[in-house]
């Protein structure tokens, strides 16, 4: 799958510390190669709707990727690119 990171998901992964920064640079390089329905069920990485959040920009409805145990990359769908926006380097924030 075609992936896009947004400059927020850039800044916000090179601030990481180094553990998590590394989750997320193993998590760019295994979801670059792995299609849609790979990610969904994939037990590494564990591609899943995130009931009731979307977009505020497009209305989209938002995903959450592991990046490590703790940490989760909010991402949407836009046709076949995934769009990185943002990590969360804990996991209850991500599900709010």
């Amino acid at each position: 799958m075609k992936l896009v990171c947004t400059p927020e998901f850039v800044r916000e992964a090179l601030a990481l510390a180094g553990p998590i920064r590394a989750g997320v640079s193993k998590m760019l390089r295994i979801a670059g190669d792995l299609g849609f329905s790979q990610l969904l069920n994939h037990q590494g990485l564990h591609l899943e709707k995130l009931s009731g959040r979307v977009d505020p920009a497009t209305g989209s409805p938002l995903y959450s990727l592991r990046a490590t145990r703790a940490a989760r990359v909010i991402a949407l769908l836009d046709g076949d690119i995934l769009v990185l926006l943002s990590v969360e380097a804990d996991h209850d924030k991500a599900y709010p």
